[in-house]
């Protein structure tokens, strides 16, 4: 198989890397007026940022050969970017990398799971590209807006809980290179239970364990340090007990009360509720 990979972003990096790190032929090329390789390819993927996916397929299609597959890697966007290319008969389909591309270099395909959509011969060659990236394949009939968020949700509602939890680790003393790399390895064995049990059985802590009066703890001591974590712990604590589901018992009514009174106490909530009644 012969890759073309077009776009030098994150993404388009780690797979023209990982590629060739597996011994696939592979060609890097600009997503910006790019000079396509003069052997025709197997395979085009579009690497590019999701609003220049159409006009590059637009100004790629009267180049490419016919018994080519185009792929593009957005998972908000479906395969009706890529209508110039298949009106000229070319297969056509969606190959999106469930990984966080923060850096091109720190990202490893290898076990990552990408999500498919396209026509038979545009899904062959993705699961065969993921095949050799050492990657997971799983074909949806059309991902959309609600696959990408649930996405979104998980990569970057962890960022940014990580980062609170920083902002908490620092004003107890810990140095901020130190509270990334302690955070991240509880993250990296969050990410492992995840992976090898599924959400609900990798569920830890207080919460799973009926523990209220920890929880109250959390939310007292988050309340001392900045009220505003405090008024997220409290948001996020439904979403850990329904995680929980049946486990919680009759603690779950009581979960659900210490939440509702955190908010209502919180100075974050009451602004909030004092500038929606200022708007009527």
């Amino acid at each position: 198989m012969n890759v073309c990979v077009l776009g030098r972003g994150k993404v388009g990096r780690a797979l023209h890397a990982g590629l060739r790190a597996a011994g696939v032929a592979s060609t890097l090329r600009a997503g910006r007026a790019p000079r396509l390789p003069r052997s025709p390819c197997d395979a085009y993927v579009l690497a590019v940022p999701d609003g220049r996916i159409a006009a590059l397929a637009d100004a790629l299609a009267p180049a490419l050969p016919r018994r080519a597959v185009v792929l593009h890697c957005a998972g908000a966007r479906g395969v009706d970017e890529l209508a110039p290319v298949a009106a000229r008969g070319l297969a056509v389909g969606v190959m999106h990398p469930l990984v966080s591309f923060a850096g091109a270099r720190t990202t490893q395909l290898a076990g990552v799971t990408f999500t498919l959509l396209g026509d038979t011969r545009a899904l062959r060659t993705a699961r065969r590209i993921a095949r050799a990236l050492g990657a997971h394949a799983v074909t949806l009939r059309e991902p959309g807006p609600a696959y990408h968020a649930a996405a979104a949700l998980v990569a970057n509602g962890a960022v940014a809980l990580a980062d609170a939890g920083a902002r908490v680790l620092a004003q107890l003393g810990y140095p901020p290179a130190a509270a990334g790399r302690a955070l991240g390895g509880l993250l990296a064995s969050v990410a492992h239970n995840v992976a090898a049990l599924g959400p609900g059985a990798a569920l830890t802590g207080p919460v799973v364990r009926g523990d209220v009066a920890t929880v109250a703890a959390h939310l007292h001591a988050l309340t001392a340090l900045d009220p505003a974590l405090a008024h997220a712990y409290a948001r996020v604590l439904p979403l850990i007990a329904a995680t929980a589901g049946s486990r919680l018992g009759a603690a779950r009514a009581r979960f659900d009360a210490l939440s509702r009174r955190a908010e209502a106490a919180s100075p974050v909530s009451a602004r909030g509720t004092r500038r929606r009644r200022a708007a009527r």
